[in-house]
């Protein structure tokens, strides 16, 4: 199964779980008119039974009733989701994180930014957002509701006690949810939970404010009543919800596991962090009120036992190591050593990425949309690493700092011919900040330096630091971004890629005003995505008009005129790439792989070209790992 059908199982389970839970709506429905004609017959001193409900209560009643409590489940349930809203940081900031992107405080903290930024970056995807959970459990989690808005939540135990491969093990596990789709899947659960909550809260706040022995309250004994049977029924339904979460949450366990051995080719990192849990008893329980909320979003079980496992949203610990070690022999180690005295494994460079990616194949990039879209391989993880230790520190340092990094990326979208350049040095030096100018020129060595495989990279690294712009630095930043674009009068593919890719990362969801119900707009979207990387490839018009031709054969589209290079503009790419990624997921691999076709008007897909494939893919939500270097 490869990451379209996963994304695409993911959608029907989606479906799946809403319709679990509108069933536990009707058992709510149903419990609470049950509740309330036995409580009309117990007044009036009348026997009880089903066939008297209709009687006792009256049909319109019950649907007054019916109405009443999906009213109430939607609004908790929306009011809930309103508040994640946000992404991943909400549920980090809820458990009392604190971002480690911008200033990590220790070594610890230092290496474990480093493991989630190579994950990040051989997978294709974001660097999220990193949050240190002020706990001392070993445990993590990824929250969000898509890649370019999650989060990876690290404890406290489990950056302290875990080495390095087991750290990565962990991280892997967390990028396995985020790439198949878990998170949205999780938030949504909490969301439904919610909503089945509120009713028993209502319940819970009616009794502890009435007490019928009270004088005052004596008149009032049906609110308490009434309020103990909300009681009863509200809890009764987050039972029910809470065994669906545990069902959903543990089977997902088993599969994120496997993907993160998929990912590192090692299953004794993973299988060392669940040996190290288990050897410290509950050392996964943390310890704040609002575990138990987002608990199947945790590595590892968040809570205590309960009676029988019914709500362990996770497998056994013995269950899942024996799958990753089959020769475990059962007993957990005696850790007396702590990560800090842990040595991590010594990376052993693998002689198949030693260089940097100059141009890739055209049957690797048809398999990479394949079989890579967030499914890296080992090599992949160790070129991911590569390449991050390809950008020198300096701007390592630089692009963690909010300030530092609108210097790297007015730095990255600068021409490479000198008068265009000097023309857009002369507008930076008029609407950006000075002392950003200053800095891009300080960086200006490193960054020449810089290969063009580790563009990418290195703007991935900004993402986190310039999320943390105040909305109005933000804006000023766009703007000025657009107006670096239009210096020259047109807009190169090259530089819409790595724009689009950074407003992807920062702005998530598309304009809505950008996408068309049009009849056929997603055709037109198509054949001009084609046009773009056609013209990106030939500067002259035939061979653009056959390696247009192409990529429309490959998606079975009858020959058109190819629109000419100057009607390729920034408001129509984004148009384009908007109404693209509204396609279903299994329609998307279609389009990439017409794009590749369409790239390789030689043969060869150029460093350049491949950066701009991965963009695309990015734009798509199809997370593209970097192209491994063609062999001799």
């Amino acid at each position: 199964m490869n990451f379209f059908e996963y994304q695409d199982r993911a959608r029907r389970n989606s479906l799946l779980l809403v319709g679990l839970f509108a069933l536990a709506v009707v058992l709510l429905i149903s419990l609470t008119t049950l509740v309330a004609a036995a409580a009309i017959a117990l007044s009036r001193g009348q026997p009880f039974s089903f066939s008297t409900i209709e009687q006792l209560l009256g049909w319109q009643t019950v649907i007054s009733i019916a109405l009443t409590i999906a009213a109430i489940v939607a609004l908790g349930s929306l009011y809930k989701l309103h508040q994640l809203n946000a992404g991943g940081s909400a549920v980090a900031e809820s458990l009392g994180g604190r971002k480690l992107n911008i200033a990590p405080q220790n070594s610890n903290e230092q290496r474990a930014l480093n493991v989630v930024e190579e994950m990040a970056i051989a997978s294709g995807t974001p660097v999220p957002d990193v949050y240190l959970i002020e706990d001392d459990a070993i445990n993590a989690f990824a929250a969000g509701s898509k890649p370019t808005d999650a989060v990876i939540g690290l404890t406290r135990g489990c950056v302290e006690n875990l080495n390095r491969e087991e750290l990565q093990g962990v991280v892997a596990h967390e990028f396995s949810h985020i790439l198949n789709g878990d998170m949205r899947l999780n938030i949504r659960i909490v969301g439904m939970l919610n909503g089945i909550l509120i009713i028993g809260l209502l319940g819970h706040w009616l009794v502890r404010g009435i007490y019928p022995g009270n004088r005052e309250n004596r008149g009032r004994a049906a609110l308490f009543g009434l309020g103990a049977a909300l009681m009863v029924v509200g809890y009764t339904g987050t039972f029910f919800g809470n065994l669906i979460k545990s069902a959903v949450s543990r089977q997902r366990e088993f599969l994120a596991d496997a993907s993160a051995v998929q990912f590192t080719r090692n299953n004794t990192g993973i299988a060392s962090a669940l040996k190290k849990i288990g050897s410290y008893g509950s050392k996964s329980t943390l310890t704040s009120g609002r575990a138990a909320e987002y608990s199947h979003m945790f590595f590892a079980n968040s809570m205590k036992r309960s009676l029988f496992n019914l709500f362990a949203t996770h497998p056994p610990l013995s269950d899942r190591i024996t799958r990753l070690d089959p020769s475990w022999n059962g007993l957990y180690p005696d850790n007396t050593n702590n990560a800090s005295q842990s040595q991590p494994p010594a990376f052993v460079e693998s002689a198949q990425v030693s260089t940097f990616a100059k141009s890739a194949p055209f049957q690797a990039a048809l398999d990479a949309v394949d079989n890579s879209i967030a499914n890296p391989s080992e090599q992949q993880v160790q070129y991911g690493r590569q390449l991050l230790q390809s950008i020198p520190s300096g701007l390592q340092q630089a692009a963690h700092d909010p300030f530092a990094a609108r210097a790297l990326i007015y730095h990255l979208l600068l021409h490479k011919e000198g008068a265009e350049r000097q023309v857009q040095r002369e507008l930076l030096n008029k609407i950006a900040h000075p002392a950003v100018v200053r800095e891009m020129r300080q960086l200006e060595t490193q960054l020449e330096s810089l290969p063009n495989s580790a563009r990418l990279a290195l703007l991935d690294l900004c993402v986190p630091a310039l999320r943390a712009l105040v909305p109005q630095q933000y804006q000023v930043f766009k703007r000025n971004l657009i107006k670096l674009l239009h210096s020259d009068g047109k807009i190169e593919i090259w530089e819409w890629a790595l724009y689009r890719v950074l407003m992807h990362a920062l702005e998530g969801s598309p304009d809505r005003q950008r996408l068309s119900n049009k009849k056929g707009a997603s055709k037109d979207a198509n054949c001009f995505l084609l046009a773009a990387i056609a013209h990106s490839g030939n500067s002259e018009y035939l061979p653009a008009k056959r390696a247009y031709e192409q990529g429309l054969k490959a998606l079975g589209i009858e020959a058109t005129p190819l629109p000419s290079h100057k009607d390729i503009n920034l408001p129509r790419l984004d148009k384009a790439i908007a109404i693209a990624g509204q396609m279903k997921a299994l329609d998307k691999p279609a389009l990439l792989k017409a794009m590749v076709l369409t790239l390789s008007h030689n043969g060869v897909i150029k460093a350049e070209e491949i950066e701009l494939l991965r963009a695309v893919a990015d734009s798509l939500d199809c997370p593209m790992p970097p192209l491994l270097p063609a062999q001799p």
